[in-house]
């Protein structure tokens, strides 16, 4: 018997029935990596199946990157046929397809298609971030974030270590909240996250990362600080993680990737730091920061193309919306967000 095996079953069946939603023979296709964990692709597509569905498992070789970079090693065109007829589609690959070619033809194309990003989810996470999670509550703060981000003019950020960065919103703009349900098509992610593009141009100061760097560096150990200003990061400094990453996003010789593509809140009471970047952005209180490609969802109508796409984030960070307190060091202090905080269990 594998570890947490009768938990990811419960948590297979919740993702499947509850938040899916899958109807009797809707095609489900399951993608995932050499990477990726074989438990929790198998659990899925057993729960798939048991509902009714029609699950399709297509296991590739791990790709040289993400995002657009992974193209190279993808069966491109095959693997957009596929999507294209698809109902649904769940990502375990660890290299993440989002923003890939796939991706953006199969999102824009097939719109009744349900798509859930769970980039590199092992059994743990699987247990923790999806099948031990009030969807009743986290919707409700998803939703009291979403309006505080749509109605604030200014946002900043700061933490002792240095990070201090402030922007501009833009009107009307998409605010991303992500509650876990994906019954509607579209592009949808595990519950915890609010994400939005601020006015880039507007976006100066400095962004310590001391959470995790995605791809390639994980968990951080030295603080990596970016200088930016009107969106563009002018330098990556600290110490042999910053090497990796300034590197990484000058690699591609594209413009795009030395810009911020989005900011983010991270709210999930069970996630933990533990180097995948979708549980990372998802620990309580903390702020993720994307650099490159930016998605149509967040910059209608077209978003940003990027040769790659980074999240990275920050602990534990003191926000302040206008003149409004927010959080202190992860911490809500609003009442009303601080009472669904405590039922929350945090």
């Amino acid at each position: 018997m594998f570890y947490l095996k009768y938990e990811l079953t419960k948590a297979s069946d919740i993702l499947v029935r509850e938040l899916f939603n899958v109807k009797k023979n809707e095609i489900f296709v399951i993608t995932a990596d050499t990477e990726s964990d074989p438990y929790v692709v198998d659990a899925t597509a057993g729960a798939v199946f048991s509902a009714g569905g029609k699950p399709m498992v297509v296991w590739l070789p791990t790709p040289p990157g993400v995002s657009k970079a992974a193209d190279p090693g993808l069966p491109v065109e095959s693997l957009t046929e596929t999507l294209l007829n698809a109902d649904c589609w769940v990502e375990f690959n660890k290299k993440w397809l989002l923003y890939s070619t796939p991706f953006t033809i199969a999102i824009k194309k097939n719109l009744k298609m349900r798509y859930m990003n769970l980039t590199g989810i092992n059994v743990r996470s699987m247990v923790n971030c999806i099948g031990r999670v009030d969807y009743r509550l986290m919707s409700k703060l998803m939703e009291k974030m979403r309006y505080r981000v749509e109605k604030t003019k200014n946002i900043r950020m700061t933490a002792p270590n240095g990070h201090d960065i402030s922007f501009d919103n833009v009107p009307d703009r998409p605010v991303i909240r992500e509650n876990g349900y994906a019954r509607i098509g579209g592009m949808h992610m595990i519950a915890g996250q609010v994400a939005w593009t601020p006015a880039l141009d507007t976006l100066t100061g400095n962004i310590v990362l001391d959470g995790s760097i995605s791809p390639g560096v994980g968990v951080v150990k030295t603080p990596v600080k970016m200088k930016v200003e009107k969106g563009a990061i002018l330098s990556i400094t600290g110490g042999h993680e910053a090497k990796a990453f300034d590197v990484w996003t000058k690699s591609f010789n594209d413009p795009q990737m030395r810009r911020i593509a989005h900011a983010g809140f991270g709210f999930l009471p069970n996630a933990t730091l533990c180097g995948n970047i979708l549980e990372d952005q998802r620990v309580w209180g903390s702020t993720t920061w994307g650099v490159g490609s930016i998605g149509a969802g967040l910059l209608p109508p077209e978003g940003v193309s990027g040769s790659s796409h980074s999240d990275s984030v920050c602990l534990n960070t003191t926000v302040y919306f206008d003149d409004e307190l927010l959080l202190e060091r992860g911490q809500f202090i609003p009442e009303d967000l601080r009472k669904l905080q405590k039922a929350l269990g945090r």
